[in-house]
């Protein structure tokens, strides 16, 4: 499989685009989603193509987090990892909150910068960890979202995080989450950012590995599901909302290996169902596809989607560029006015609702394949 976020900038670099092995695991212990070939993150974050001020349900969600964070725990300093172009840095900084972030690819944070925020290039680690507390001392908050399961060796993370946090700090970790990624066949989350899928169970196994004590947890819309986690250096009672998780993961049997053998099967099932329906439609439609996201690199290498005329994104840093794999032109939304395609296929499926109140002029078909396949 092609890397999710592997553009190419023209036709003159097809012959050199490469794949990647993309096998799923599970734990026979413990359950714990895993991608075991991780992609070099020199390789996969050099030229990232996801600034998440781009889109407008992030920033609102940051925003709230921001006033969250505030509310709930009173930092006076909060370092954030995966910072991105500082979506959560700017509205901290805003409530008076000193902020700091961290991220490995240097287009994202060299986009930080620009906007005056106080951002580290480089891999949060505890050599930065130890440079970071010397330079801003002990902080109340070091949270991370959507990156911490990007890592092949989140131990570095958390003894980093263990290292730069003071004694009464919190640890906050906003992940994809397992449970959605089961109740909704989100198989098209799993590419090789996203290496690893955490339960309440699994996270906090690995958590209390480096004295970290979950303290709260609760679920989230974000990314088509997310879980917010958050652990200290010692143990308490923890909230309501962490107790209902743990009853929703029993459940649904999260943390039970043959949970997820069937749920690979369900997935491949879908995939069938997508690709046998959009192929017929092809015959005889014009098909678009919007949302140029790692879930559309997922669905249109799997179903072979190489028919699509156009992928649109509004974002600056994908479009005029190809798809990876099947070498779909990117374009702005604009274009899709110019020719309106018979119908648009929402690979961004969890902003579809956004997406068709942003395109509300468009009169043909719109189509999400997850969690069902729909058409409206």
């Amino acid at each position: 499989m092609p890397l999710a976020g592997g553009f190419l900038p023209d036709r003159a670099a097809i012959e050199n685009e490469k794949l990647y092995p993309l096998k799923t695991h599970v734990c026979q212990t413990c359950a714990l989603i895993q991608i075991v070939d991780p992609v070099d993150p020199a390789i996969l974050f050099r030229d990232y193509a996801f600034a998440s001020s781009t889109i407008g349900q992030l920033v609102a969600h940051f925003e709230q987090y921001a006033g969250w964070l505030k509310e709930r725990y009173h930092p006076r300093s909060v370092v954030e990892i995966g910072c991105n172009d500082g979506i959560l840095l700017a509205p901290l900084e805003k409530l008076g909150i000193r902020a700091c972030g961290v991220d490995i690819s240097e287009n994202i944070t060299e986009i930080a910068r620009k906007r005056g925020l106080d951002v580290v290039t480089g891999a949060f680690d505890p050599e930065v960890a130890g440079q970071l507390r010397d330079r801003l001392g002990p902080v109340d908050v070091v949270t991370g979202s959507n990156c911490f399961p990007h890592n092949a060796d989140p131990g570095a993370i958390l003894e980093a995080a263990s290292t730069l946090l003071a004694p009464t700090g919190h640890l906050c970790l906003e992940v994809m989450y397992a449970g959605d990624l089961l109740t909704q066949l989100q198989w098209d989350t799993l590419y090789h950012e996203h290496l690893t899928f955490y339960s309440l169970g699994t996270i906090s196994i690995l958590l209390a590995r480096y004295g970290f004590h979950v303290v709260h947890a609760e679920r989230l819309p974000m990314h088509g599901g997310s879980l917010r986690v958050v652990a200290a250096r010692a143990p308490r009672e923890g909230t309501t909302e962490l107790r209902e998780v743990r009853a929703y993961e029993e459940s649904l049997r999260l943390n039970v290996p043959e949970t997820w053998l069937d749920f690979g099967s369900r997935c491949r099932r879908k995939i069938e169902i997508v690709r046998n329906t959009f192929g017929e439609l092809s015959r005889g439609k014009r098909i678009w596809g919007y949302g140029a996201a790692g879930k559309a690199t997922l669905w249109l290498n799997a179903c072979g989607m190489n028919y699509l005329e156009a992928m649109v994104d509004a974002s600056p840093l994908r479009a005029g560029k190809l798809m990876p794999g099947v070498h779909t032109p990117i374009v702005f939304p604009e274009e899709m006015r110019r020719r309106p395609p018979d119908y648009v296929f929402i690979t961004a499926w969890n902003y579809a609702p956004g997406i068709a109140s942003k395109e509300s002029w468009f009169q043909g078909i719109w189509a999400t394949p997850l969690p069902e396949l729909r058409f409206f």
